[in-house]
């Protein structure tokens, strides 16, 4: 099943198709200014590509609860299920030639956005070749440098599609 949903924003209207979006109330990105960037809903979470690759194909998971600010705030479903979304996220990774990571990191600070997701950052001991680019990560055993703008629309949507096939 293939349902079309519109998601509209001050700035622009932008149609998207995905399988099986349930999800429609995006609190965390109020103006749908990051609609392109998600990749699969869970029960509890959802996963979207990080509009800052910090490291090639970095990620959010943001809970679907939108009371929730902290770890300690989950209930025990919420954490059962956090594990499984971040194996099966590690497991497809794994599976992709371009990304396979040598290691994941895992970020929750909340200080921007006050309603808890964490980001991940698959880490490479040798460079990535994608999009015509070598992506080098340079604090490899080191925390990743964090980057606060944004990257280009068409790159996310690029790492996108190379995930989307392994869902």
């Amino acid at each position: 099943m293939i349902d079309i949903i519109e998601f509209k924003s001050q700035r622009a209207k932008t149609k998207i198709t995905m399988q099986n979006l349930k999800m429609t109330d995006r609190f965390y990105d109020k103006e749908n200014k990051y609609v392109d960037a998600f990749l699969k809903e869970f029960k509890y979470w959802i996963w979207e590509v990080s509009y800052c690759q910090h490291t090639l194909g970095s990620f959010i998971i943001f809970s679907k609860n939108s009371k929730i600010e902290k770890i300690s705030e989950l209930n025990e479903d919420e954490i059962i299920e956090f594990k499984e979304v971040t194996k099966e996220i590690e497991s497809i990774l794994d599976k992709i030639d371009i990304f396979k990571p040598d290691r994941f990191n895992y970020w929750q600070m909340g200080n921007k956005l006050h309603h808890l997701h964490i980001h991940g950052f698959p880490r490479y001991a040798e460079p990535r070749i994608f999009d015509g680019r070598e992506w080098i990560d340079k604090t490899w055993g080191k925390p990743p440098i964090w980057k606060t703008e944004d990257i280009n629309k068409d790159l996310v949507i690029k790492v996108r599609d190379a995930i989307k096939p392994y869902l």
